[in-house]
C-alpha cells in the first residue's frame, strides 16, 4: 500500500498503458527517435500533468506508454496533448530522417489505444513494453483452419 499517491482529499493509483501508430503504419520510428521521446514525455507527464512516466518504448510503427497519473487528470486530455507534442518535437528534431517515411506531414494515426492497467502486474507490463522492437521467435505449430461443411 506504500505506492498509493496521496493528494489532500484523494488516495488513488491510477496507471495507464497507452498505444500510439504512426499514421499508415509507417516504419519512422527509430532508437534515437523513441530515446527522445521517452525523454520529452517523461517532461511532459511530469510537468504539464504531475504524473509519471514509468516505460515508453515501442517498433518502427507504433510506441507503448505506460504511465501514472493523478485522479484530476482526463486520460483523453492527456493522450491527446501527448500526441501533438510528441510530434511536433520529433519533426523539430528529426525532420530531414523522417519525412520521405511520412504520408504528407500526417505523424500519428487519428485513433489510440488507452486501457487502466488494473489487476496486471505492472512489472509484467513494463517488462512487455521493454520488450518491443525484440524479435520474437517463430510458432513451431500454426493453427488448423476449420474445415467447412
Amino acid at each position: 500500500m506504500d505506492d498509493l499517491n496521496r493528494k489532500r482529499h484523494a488516495v488513488y493509483k491510477l496507471t495507464y498503458h497507452a498505444v500510439f501508430v504512426i499514421k499508415y503504419r509507417r516504419r519512422v520510428m527509430t532508437e534515437p527517435i523513441i530515446t527522445h521521446m521517452r525523454q520529452y514525455a517523461t517532461h511532459l507527464i511530469e510537468q504539464c500533468y504531475q504524473g509519471k512516466l514509468l516505460e515508453l518504448n515501442g517498433e518502427p510503427d507504433h510506441i507503448h506508454i505506460l504511465f501514472e497519473l493523478p485522479a484530476t487528470a482526463a486520460p483523453s486530455v492527456v493522450v491527446c496533448s501527448l500526441k501533438t507534442q510528441l510530434s511536433k518535437e520529433v519533426r523539430a528534431k528529426f525532420w530531414d530522417e523522417i519525412k520521405d517515411k511520412l504520408w504528407k506531414d500526417s505523424f500519428w494515426s487519428d485513433s489510440y489505444f488507452i486501457t487502466t492497467t488494473g489487476g496486471a502486474n505492472i512489472e509484467t507490463l513494463e517488462r512487455y513494453i521493454q520488450d518491443q522492437g525484440i524479435e520474437k521467435p517463430k510458432r513451431k505449430y500454426t493453427k488448423r483452419q476449420a474445415k467447412k461443411m
